[in-house]
């Protein structure tokens, strides 16, 4: 498939003019959306020192950060939480999903950290997922993103190679746009009661286009600002190791510093980040994925100011 064109930045600069892009943003949470599915931004009425973008996953919303963003919020920190096009939205089915491209959730992506470069001094973009793979291609390519962390992103599926992952997603690009349960058993206990209970197999395909996009430029756009990847070593959808490849091509690049943590404590649980399901373990991987975010900066030269 061909490579995921590139998304201008365009930084807020300053906090009335974040808000004001915010404004923008939320204006696209039109009637159909449900109230857990809209865009969030957390403030503190100015600029704070650090400013935090969270990503949702395929089929999520907002919502699926909502716990996470209000303790990052409670620290001081500035918190922008993007809805993706075609997500939250009344019919669960998730048919909404079908239109939506590589672009325009890279265009969402990179508008939520435009808010963020207004509202903080630093930006960290964290996502899991399709939103982890997305923070991972940010920070590949906007100089204003001091850290990444990428939570079991979404680079590519299950235990197919990046070969195997492209020529599935060119198939599903062409076949007609089917609705998968992500349960093929048909129990839904497990999937958050705000999110689509169905995948869309196009989406799919434009989600891989993302991840696959920052795996083959992993070595020659590596990011100058940190990025950690953190993987469940029990981790059941995405490939772990593509992950672990595009963070051993970061780290060769010897641009900005770049760790990758294997979380062996946890069961074998795609969404590791939603306390509404009960194998998140959230009691783990919040801690975790606080102390990433809130890391020494001192040896970064990537502030907004």
């Amino acid at each position: 498939m061909s490579r995921v064109s590139n998304v201008l930045a365009a930084p807020a600069r300053d906090y009335a003019e974040a808000l004001e892009r915010f404004g923008a943003l939320a204006s696209l949470d039109g009637p159909r959306i449900i109230p857990e599915g809209r865009s969030r931004f957390l403030t503190h009425g100015g600029r704070t020192p650090l400013a935090v973008v969270l990503l949702h996953g395929l089929t999520n919303v907002p919502e699926q950060w909502a716990r996470f963003g209000a303790e990052l919020h409670g620290r001081g920190h500035s918190v922008v939480i993007p809805r993706f096009p075609g997500h939250g939205d009344a019919d669960r089915r998730g048919t909404a999903l079908a239109t939506v491209r590589a672009g325009d959730f890279l265009r969402t992506a990179s508008a939520a950290t435009d808010i963020a470069a207004g509202a903080g001094e630093r930006v960290v973009v964290a996502g899991l997922s399709i939103g982890g793979a997305m923070a991972a291609w940010l920070a590949q390519r906007r100089p204003d993103v001091a850290r990444c962390v990428s939570i079991v992103p979404l680079f590519g599926i299950g235990r197919l190679n990046a070969a195997a992952n492209g020529v599935l997603a060119a198939t599903l690009a062409a076949l007609p746009n089917f609705l998968i349960p992500w349960d093929p058993r048909g129990s839904a206990h497990e999937s958050p009661p705000y999110a689509y209970p169905n995948f869309s197999t196009r989406a799919l395909a434009e989600c891989l286009r993302i991840g696959l996009d920052v795996y083959r430029t992993a070595r020659s756009l590596a990011p100058a600002g940190a990025t950690e990847f953190l993987l469940n070593a029990r981790e059941p959808a995405c490939n772990n190791s593509m992950s672990e490849k595009v963070g051993a091509a970061f780290k060769a690049a010897g641009r900005g510093p770049c760790s990758t943590v294997v979380m062996d404590d946890l069961p074998a649980n795609h969404d590791v980040i939603d306390p509404t399901n009960p194998h998140a373990r959230t009691d783990l991987v919040y801690p975790r994925v606080l102390r990433a975010i809130e890391a020494p900066f001192d040896k970064l030269g990537v502030t907004n100011k």
